[in-house]
């Protein structure tokens, strides 16, 4: 897939006030953070005899994905700087029977399918801290009027909610009535009373539904009133509950991550300009060499919580690098997301600490993003057959392996 020479890049990327996706050469090495920022999350007691390579480390994820997928593209963030091999990837976001080809890598955006639930809970944990709302709080003052939370829902609150210990009901893909009928209907008992963590695509719908509520009834009081002259007409109300969802993670996570284009950013295919024809945009595969027609990334931006941002792996590692250096929540409230799994999956310990993941696989993509504390990473691939999304032990033993005595 790839040529036997290869650069590594590391460093940001020139201009900090400027999105990594909007440099057009890779190779530039930029100004790099001061020492305080790089404190957040250095000095962390690692041992003294050891430093971490980042390019053995993205060395190990291309020594797994290359021929095992039809393209892919990661990205390292290390102390707040990134690092790739050459194009940060390999193989087709587009294969030359789908014209125009399209090589993947770090810079090509994709869909995320579930990964997308850690921009929820960030998103989640910035607003509830800029509106001084804890995490404690309970969900049911932050709903539709008309609606009427059941008991059990009435003691759900927000770090439940993107902790996936709620015990909810899903009675299908996000739709006013549909998430109506969660909050009204009741809760799956056991895991209401056992408050273990249960995977539901529901949790992150509420999310949507109930963060324009919050910022609303905190912050602005027009668009609360807007919002209730919208609840006569569930349609439009959910249309707009959903638009100013998208507008708050635009805000809150993108922004302060240091995206020029965050307001462009979306749950569908786009470029810098904005939404993109689908069929334009990273296809997904069946196969790897296969000729089978590449599938487009569907239009998520009425079902935003719980997954379908598309974005390149460098986009997201950002994202993940400025969350762990306070940029976009406290340092309270990310160590919250790690120790309580609010927007990951799982963990695995390793021998340098707690390492945090959430995976993501839907419609021919597949994606793995970890926190392993000073050291953050997304891996993205456009087909479905690889175990890069299901096994994170591949991911914990190249970055394992990637510590070095100095």
């Amino acid at each position: 897939m790839k040529k036997n020479l290869r650069t590594v890049l590391s460093g940001l990327l020139a201009c900090a006030a400027l999105s990594v996706a909007s440099c057009k050469k890779e190779n530039q090495l930029a100004e790099k953070l001061s020492s305080a920022e790089l404190g957040k999350t250095s000095g962390l007691g690692l041992e003294n005899n050891l430093r971490f390579d980042p390019v053995k480390f993205a060395q190990g994820i291309e020594n797994y994905m290359e021929g095992k997928v039809s393209g892919y593209g990661y990205a390292i963030y290390h102390e707040g700087l990134p690092y790739f091999i050459a194009n940060g990837g390999g193989g087709y976001a587009r294969k030359p029977h789908d014209a125009p080809a399209k090589l993947h890598g770090a810079y090509v955006r994709q869909g995320i399918a579930s990964s997308t639930k850690f921009i929820t809970a960030l998103t989640t944990v910035a607003l509830l801290e800029k509106c001084n709302v804890n995490l404690k709080e309970k969900l049911y003052h932050y709903l539709p009027s008309g609606w009427k939370p059941s008991a059990e829902f009435k003691e759900l609150d927000f770090e439940r909610l993107i902790g996936q210990r709620t015990g909810l009901i899903s009675y299908g893909s996000g739709s006013y009535g549909n998430l109506r009928r969660t909050v009204e209907d009741g809760v799956n008992k056991a895991q209401f009373e056992s408050g273990d963590w249960f995977y539901n695509n529901v949790n992150f719908d509420i999310a949507a539904i109930v963060l324009p509520y919050v910022y609303a009834k905190k912050k602005s009081p027009l668009d609360y009133n807007a919002l209730k002259s919208l609840e006569s007409n569930p349609t439009e109300l959910y249309k707009g509950l959903c638009q100013r969802y998208i507008g708050i993670v635009r805000v809150n996570v993108f922004k302060p991550a240091g995206h020029i284009h965050y307001g462009v950013m979306d749950w569908r295919p786009w470029d810098n300009n904005g939404p993109i024809n689908p069929l334009t945009g990273t296809l997904g595969y069946t196969t790897i060499s296969g000729t089978e027609k590449g599938t487009p990334k569907g239009d998520n931006t009425l079902n935003p919580g719980p997954g379908g941002l598309y974005i390149s792996a460098v986009e997201f590692a950002r994202i993940q690098s400025a969350a762990a250096m306070g940029k976009i929540v406290s340092a309270a409230g990310y160590k919250a997301m790690r120790d309580k799994l609010l927007g990951f999956d799982g963990f695995r310990n390793g021998k340098h600490g707690r390492y945090t993941f959430k995976n993501g696989g839907a419609n021919n993509h597949e994606t793995m993003i970890f926190d392993f504390g000073i050291t953050q990473v997304a891996v993205f691939a456009n087909i479905r057959i690889s175990d890069i999304g299901n096994d994170p032990m591949i991911l914990v033993n190249a970055y394992d392996n990637a510590w070095v005595t100095k």
